[in-house]
């Protein structure tokens, strides 16, 4: 209940991300091909928040409380993975730390379907972690189950097929031969939960349609716009996914952060140590090892590992390891210093996240605060805005406005050039990482700075007024 009312008081208030927007519209009217949402369309999370729309009759609470409720309830398979694997002292102080992360709290407060994906792994993780030690069957179809579903939340969480895998594999060569038709459960349960989403999917775009689309979308994700190792890499991406993981996800310290975080940076890295100093080379770590590595690998080579919420899967285990490591040492003759530890970690977690969560409930998003400023100072009649990814924002709050979406300053002064009638004002929007495709000798008119763990406010978005060209 704690974990529930931390989450709905600071409910998000407008969509922030291109991919909320997306969904936003997908409600209204669902399209692959118009990106409403994009492929594979997210049936499930879709048909959540039209369920939540019937109720609150408002897009963004529509979106968000899927995360809000599903984020809240993630705590229990959460809590009984831990003490599982651990005890119920871990158990109890990974719950905790869930509780309090900035990025599992943030997530979701946004209207996104994150969290929600998170949900339905962690239980899947959990109850095949049941099956692998008592091989009873209704947990090895249950947790198959769960994971079919979660791809229809969630298809980037596929990497998760390895924890099932190999959870079957596990049971079906044990000693006792009666186990290996446990694996006929797991075989039906993950093909179910994926026909239940997939064929009504597939039934309502149409088969062909619906390979186009996710064709089409898959090549431009892995080699034009989703931030895979193809079109970001290097040292930056390393530095990307350090942060993301390490400032974003655990609350660590960063050159542009508080010295304040140094602390529980120290604690942070201390229980990493007695992690890996106590826990030994057992199914605990394999299970750890098959879960974080397979998504590790794909986030590395797939994902924009510039957006925090694509680490949001690992950090419930990374949170486990801390617990643990924490409760070990209070074990082993260090029970004043962990126990001094974990408040610590409890107080920065806290203070760090509540001031994070009440930020994003009260401030606008960067692309909203460009619309409004736009919306008080000229007529959407004798206007025009070239931008990038920013015109699903407009397309969104603003659908009556001459919007053109442009690549790059080229592609500005063609449109101009081919244009019979110029309208009076004329606006370009960019990100600063575009400085470069978009340069003119022009000052920016205004700049307005984003909320650095959402995805298309990370970066601050400039204003150019470019009437007269």
């Amino acid at each position: 209940m704690l974990c529930l009312a931390t989450r709905f008081f600071f409910i998000a208030r407008y969509l922030d991300s291109c991919d909320s927007i997306d969904f936003a519209l997908g409600l209204q009217d669902y399209d692959l091909s118009r990106f409403q949402p994009h492929f594979p369309g997210y049936p499930v999370y879709i048909s959540i928040s039209r369920l939540f729309f019937k109720v609150f009759h408002d897009d963004v609470w529509a979106l968000a409380m899927p995360g809000v409720l599903f984020g809240s309830l993630t705590i229990f398979p959460l809590s009984l993975l831990a003490k599982h694997l651990f005890s119920e002292k871990v158990a109890i102080v990974t719950a905790l730390f869930y509780l309090l992360n900035p990025l599992c709290w943030l997530q979701s407060e946004r209207p996104t379907s994150d969290t929600m994906g998170l949900f339905f792994v962690i239980v899947s993780a959990c109850l095949l972690c049941y099956a692998s030690t008592t091989a009873y069957k209704g947990c090895i179809f249950w947790g198959s189950l769960a994971l079919g579903l979660g791809l229809g939340i969630r298809i980037s969480n596929f990497p998760f097929i390895a924890v099932w895998a190999v959870s079957l594999f596990y049971v079906a060569t044990r000693k006792v031969p009666r186990e290996i038709k446990a694996l006929s459960p797991g075989l039906l349960g993950l093909t179910i939960g994926i026909i239940a989403w997939l064929f009504p999917q597939i039934g309502y775009v149409g088969w062909r349609p619906f390979w186009q689309n996710g064709f089409s979308f898959s090549r431009g994700h892995f080699t034009d716009w989703g931030g895979s190792v193809i079109t970001f890499g290097g040292l930056d991406r390393i530095i990307c996914l350090a942060k993301s993981i390490w400032t974003y996800g655990l609350g660590g310290w960063w050159y542009d952060s508080s010295v304040l975080r140094s602390i529980p940076s120290a604690i942070i890295a201390i229980s990493l140590f007695w992690f890996l100093k106590y826990c030994h080379t057992n199914r605990r770590v394999r299970f750890f090892g098959v879960y974080v590595v397979p998504y590790l690998l794909w986030v590395i080579l797939g994902q924009n590992v510039a957006n925090p919420r694509h680490m949001l899967p690992i950090i419930p285990m990374l949170l486990m390891m801390l617990a643990y490591g924490l409760c070990k040492a209070c074990e082993r003759s260090r029970k004043g210093v962990s126990q001094i530890f974990i408040l610590i970690m409890i107080v920065s977690m806290a203070v760090t996240s509540f001031r994070l969560v009440n930020k994003y409930h009260q401030e606008v998003p960067a692309p909203v605060q460009i619309i409004q400023w736009i919306e008080r100072r000229f007529n959407p009649l004798s206007l025009r805005i070239y931008c990038s990814d920013e015109k699903r924002f407009f397309d969104y709050y603003a659908p009556q406005w001459d919007v053109r979406k442009v690549r790059d300053m080229t592609e500005v002064q063609t449109d101009l050039l081919s244009s019979v009638w110029k309208p009076q004002n004329i606006l370009m929007v960019h990100s600063g990482r575009e400085t470069r495709q978009f340069s003119t000798t022009r000052p920016p008119k205004v700049t307005f700075r984003g909320d650095p763990y959402t995805d298309s406010t990370r970066d601050e978005l400039l204003l150019y007024i470019l009437s007269g060209f």
